[in-house]
């Protein structure tokens, strides 16, 4: 299957140009440089005589498509035949067949055998530094609660179930699945480093794997609060703005308190991450099974976060 490489547009394509556009689209489309993402994608493609693969770069924006609007694969392909604007955006002509279901999962499928499913971000964010959108003043850490796929097992039932998710009880409600680790830039809110895990492990477990150590200040709730964490700071040079708990039996001092209160003003930016996934991506639960292809969604999701926050500050 060819996409519209073909220098010389027909009467259908100067049709589509004279459609109305979508702007955030149109915004998206120009503010990013395709040709990085575009590389490191098709050689995932080495071969060089056979018949053309669909162009890895329309599957990846379709991916992006589906992910930001929270889509199956079916309807992301309906989506992309039905909307001149969306077709446009992953540069397909009105005389290219879309991809199908399947040409999406086998997509997807080859980005996690090539590792890409844990690279796809930092491939965007190399842009969005090199841009100086992403500062290191204060990296920002938080844990999402995502719903397993499928439904927790039945006891005594170990088919059942995701064997990558967990348990936990969150406000006293018990909860099966998965939780995603994120760290954000404080300043523009854009997703530096993410993490899956099951559930059942505690968000500070994966506190050094989303921090980079290369931030002049930390921010994070009181699960993060530790002694061997403040050790941490000290060694990578980064001040400590994680909100301080009390020893047992202790209370916090009031100066200890405000301080408190000054950093969770700060550290619930991040919160606007988690609720654009939930309002806008439908990101609540995951939808694969294993831990593999919902890294890869959380990859996915995580690029969409960034790239909205990318064309709005460029609309600014």
């Amino acid at each position: 299957m060819q996409t519209t490489t073909n220098p010389q547009p027909g009467l259908l394509d100067s049709l589509m140009t004279a459609t109305p556009t979508n702007e955030f689209l149109e915004r998206l489309d120009r503010t990013l440089d395709w040709r990085t993402l575009e590389k490191a994608l098709q050689a995932m493609y080495p071969a060089a005589t056979g018949r053309p693969p669909c162009a890895p770069l329309v599957l990846f924006k379709m991916s992006l498509l589906q992910h930001c609007y929270g889509l199956s694969d079916p309807q992301c392909e309906e989506q992309v035949g039905d909307r001149l604007s969306w077709r446009r955006f992953v540069g397909l002509g009105l005389q290219d067949a879309v991809p199908d279901e399947t040409t999406l999962v086998r997509f997807r499928q080859r980005l996690r055998e090539h590792g890409l499913h844990e690279k796809l971000l930092g491939l965007v964010n190399r842009q969005l530094q090199a841009r100086g959108l992403i500062l290191k003043t204060c990296t920002l850490v938080d844990a999402t609660l995502l719903q397993a796929a499928r439904r927790a097992p039945a006891k005594g039932d170990p088919a059942g179930g995701d064997g990558d998710a967990g348990y936990t009880v969150k406000h006293g409600q018990p909860h099966y699945g998965n939780k995603a680790h994120v760290a954000v830039d404080e300043t523009h809110t854009l997703i530096r480093q993410v993490t899956l895990t099951a559930a059942n492990v505690h968000d500070s477990k994966e506190f050094e794997n989303v921090v980079n150590g290369d931030e002049e200040m930390v921010m994070a709730d009181k699960a993060y609060w530790s002694q061997s964490r403040s050790e941490w700071c000290g060694k990578h040079g980064v001040a400590n703005g994680i909100l301080r708990k009390p020893g047992r039996g202790q209370k916090l001092r009031p100066a200890t308190v405000r301080v408190n209160r000054l950093f969770s003003s700060v550290r619930c930016k991040i919160e606007k991450v988690f609720g654009w996934w939930n309002r806008s991506a439908g990101y609540r639960r995951v939808r694969y099974v294993g831990q593999a292809a919902n890294r890869l969604e959380l990859e996915f999701k995580s690029i969409c976060w960034n790239l909205k926050r990318l064309a709005n500050l460029r609309a600014v």
